[in-house]
């Protein structure tokens, strides 16, 4: 990678960061750099407006995924197929394989 390209992600990453306060910087700094590796792969040039865009539609998809708390503050549920524990009602049967 030559030096050039560097702080052209860095200041991507960093604009990045301001749009999408609530996602890890980490986070921002993968999206952007699987972005960027798979123009590259494709053979197309990482263009740095069109790599923006893509970040951008990508890491809004992740706020939205994120589940809202109930209004009373519970935690939201867990999505279809998690295998986190629950507590069941009296007489439930664990599905096979889990």
């Amino acid at each position: 990678m030559s030096p050039s390209v560097v702080p052209t992600r860095d200041d991507l990453v960093a604009r990045l960061r301001v749009r999408f306060a609530d996602v890890p910087v980490e986070n921002v700094r993968r999206c952007v750099d699987d972005l960027w590796c798979c123009c590259t792969h494709l053979g197309v040039r990482p263009e740095e407006r069109a790599i923006e865009r893509l970040a951008a539609s990508r890491l809004t998809g992740v706020v939205r995924g994120g589940r809202p708390p109930y209004p009373d503050g519970r935690a939201g549920s867990m999505p279809p197929g998690s295998r986190a524990t629950a507590e069941r009602p009296a007489g439930a049967r664990t599905p096979i394989g889990m």
